[in-house]
């Protein structure tokens, strides 16, 4: 792995396993002292000097929540406190995945 400091807090990572790539690709969200780490694959065009996104669609992780406030309502109220509200999945509403949101 080759790692180089550019400039705006931008890193180039070069990974000579496939496997590793796809894995920071998919795998994330990375974290990295309780702030979330943009990964995207790189470009020609890329330039750090461009701005970062200023909204982005996230899962949201709820691993105390109990599973009887997997109501519409409520996971709606929970979200919207956190950002706007876009969708939530058919899992998460029949209570077949109580772990994200």
């Amino acid at each position: 792995m080759e790692v180089m400091d550019l400039d705006f807090d931008c890193f180039l990572v070069k990974l000579d396993n496939e496997q590793d790539y796809f894995r920071a690709l998919t795998d994330g969200p990375w974290v990295i002292f309780d702030h979330y780490l943009v990964v995207q694959q790189w470009t020609p065009k890329f330039k750090v000097s461009d701005p970062l996104p200023k909204k982005m669609i996230v899962w949201v992780q709820l691993p105390a929540l109990k599973v009887h406030f997997y109501h519409k309502e409520v996971l709606i109220t929970l979200g919207n406190l956190i950002g706007r509200t876009i969708k939530l999945d058919f899992h998460t509403l029949n209570r077949q995945r109580a772990k994200f949101a």
